[in-house]
C-alpha cells in the first residue's frame, strides 16, 4: 500500500519548536534518538547555506546498530528565501536515488506557501516512476500559520479531497488544537489533537481523539530539558493509549552560526517581540522571548 501522505502524527508536525533548525542564532547540527532500551533508532543531520538556510540532511533509520535506511533531503531557495523544492533520495547499492519530491508552488501576497505537491514513487507500481501523488492547499492564515488546509490525493488522474485540516493558535503563535478530518472510499475519521506547552513553547503533552474510537485516547508527553540559550537539549517522549505504548529519547546538538540575524528579525531594536523560533508575537503572554536583540521572560 502507498504511504500515506499525513499520517496521525503528521499532523502535529509543526507543532513542535524542534522542527525550527534555526532558533534564535543558533543552528541544529543533529538530532540523535534513542528507545527506552538505549538503542539506537535514528540520526538526523543537518547542512546549511551562508544565509543560514538547510539546504541538506541526512536521515538515518537503524535496526540494532546497523544503519537500515538512509534519506538525503536536499531543500531549493528562490532569490527571496522562500522554500520551493524538497527532494529526498534514498540511499541504497552504493548510491542515493530520487524517490520522492515536493514542489512548494504557489504564494500568496504575504510570500506564504498556499499549495505544494508531493511526487513519490508509486510502492505498488515501481516501473511507474515518480508521479504527483498529494496536493495541500492552506486557503486561510492565521497571521503566518495555517489556519485551514485541504489536502487532496491524486485518483486516476483527477485530485480529490480526503483531508481537511484546521488549527486553533494561543496568544504566541503555537497550535493548541488540531483537527484533520479524512474521508476517502466511503469512510471518514476526525482525529482532534489538544497540546500543552511550556514556557518555552515547547510541547508537554498532546492528547489525541479519534472519532472512529472516542474513548481510546492517544496521548503524549514530552519531558523537555534545555541549555543556557533556552535551547531543547533532551526530549523524552511517551505515548500510549489504543494498546501500544512506546518511549523516545531524542537528543538535540546545536552550534552558533553566522548570517542568521537577518533570518529572524532584521531589526533587532523595534520593539517587537519574538518566540524562541524567530516567530513574531503581536500579544507576548508568559514565557521567554526575543525583545530588541535580548531574552526576556514575561511572567
Amino acid at each position: 500500500m502507498r504511504k500515506i501522505y499525513l499520517t496521525l502524527f503528521g499532523a502535529m508536525m509543526m507543532m513542535a519548536a524542534s522542527a525550527q533548525t534555526v532558533v534564535n542564532g543558533f543552528r541544529q547540527d543533529s538530532i540523535i534518538a534513542k528507545s527506552d532500551i538505549g538503542d539506537l533508532t535514528s540520526k538526523t543531520v543537518y547542512e546549511y547555506n551562508a544565509k543560514g538556510q538547510c539546504t541538506v540532511s541526512y536521515s538515518y533509520s537503524y535496526q540494532g546498530s546497523a544503519s537500515v535506511e538512509i534519506i538525503k533531503t536536499v531543500n531549493t531557495f528562490d532569490d527571496q528565501g522562500r522554500k520551493t523544492k524538497s527532494e529526498d533520495f534514498t540511499y541504497a547499492n552504493g548510491e542515493y536515488t530520487l524517490t520522492a519530491y515536493t514542489e512548494f508552488s504557489e504564494f500568496n501576497s504575504d510570500g506564504l506557501h498556499t499549495v505544494e505537491i508531493l511526487y513519490q514513487q508509486d510502492e505498488q507500481n515501481p516501473g511507474a516512476g515518480i508521479q504527483a501523488y498529494t496536493k495541500t492547499v492552506i486557503d486561510k492564515y492565521n497571521g503566518k500559520n495555517p489556519e485551514h488546509t485541504l489536502i487532496y490525493q491524486n485518483m486516476a488522474g483527477s485530485w480529490l479531497q480526503f483531508q481537511e485540516m484546521t488549527y486553533e493558535y494561543n496568544s504566541a503563535g503555537v497550535p493548541t488544537k488540531i483537527t484533520l478530518a479524512t474521508s476517502i472510499l466511503g469512510m471518514s475519521m476526525t482525529v482532534v489533537t489538544e497540546l500543552e506547552y511550556d514556557s518555552h513553547n515547547m510541547p508537554t503533552k498532546s492528547t489525541q481523539t479519534n472519532s472512529l474510537m472516542p474513548s481510546e485516547n492517544v496521548v503524549t508527553t514530552y519531558v523537555n530539558t534545555y541549555d543556557d540559550n533556552g535551547l531543547p537539549t533532551m526530549v523524552m517522549t511517551v505515548v500510549s493509549g489504543m494498546g501500544m505504548g512506546m518511549t523516545m529519547v531524542s537528543y538535540y546538538y546545536w552550534s552558533t552560526t553566522s548570517g542568521i540575524a537577518p533570518i529572524i528579525g532584521s531589526k533587532q531594536d523595534n520593539g517587537k517581540f519574538f518566540d524562541l523560533n524567530g516567530r513574531r508575537v503581536d500579544n507576548p503572554a508568559r514565557g521567554l522571548y526575543i525583545h530588541n536583540g535580548r531574552k526576556v521572560v514575561i511572567k
